[in-house]
């Protein structure tokens, strides 16, 4: 469990200081939307990396003392607060990645069929029927 949890730390370093590049990143391209989102992650992962040294620290104490039911919740914790970490770094990718569902400029074919008739529909004619103006309602004006 020692050994696993060390792992742990050592790859919920690897993404925090990965989260850190991508800040980097994100200042570099001037967005302060990615840079919001990403330092919002990277702030995440920071409290989730202390939380997570402090359970290691609890860990090698219940180790020390043959603890058994505290050393395995501490390594549970250890777990559940690596998975945080990271999805946390995947997040912080997907506040810098592009949108995945942008495939290009739209481009527009316009097919007209011959056989309908060029009056436009939209624009209406002048009236045939003559427009009489009602009588004034005061005679002044």
């Amino acid at each position: 469990m020692t050994n696993q949890a060390r792992e742990y730390q050592q790859g919920m370093n690897q993404v925090v200081t990965h989260i850190h590049a991508l800040e980097e990143t994100a200042r570099k391209q001037k967005d302060i939307i990615k840079l919001n989102c990403v330092m919002d992650k990277e702030v995440q992962a920071k409290v989730n990396f202390g939380i997570a040294e402090q359970a290691f620290t609890a860990l090698q104490e219940n180790v020390a003392r043959a603890d058994e039911g505290g050393r395995t919740h501490e390594f549970t914790r250890l777990t559940i607060i690596n998975q945080k970490v990271m999805v946390l770094g995947a997040e912080a990718e997907n506040c810098i990645g592009e949108d995945l569902s942008f495939v290009g400029a739209t481009r527009v074919d316009l097919d007209i069929d011959p056989n309908i008739p060029r009056d436009d529909p939209t624009q209406p004619g002048v009236p045939t029927t003559p427009i009489d103006r009602p009588p004034a309602a005061s005679t002044y004006m």
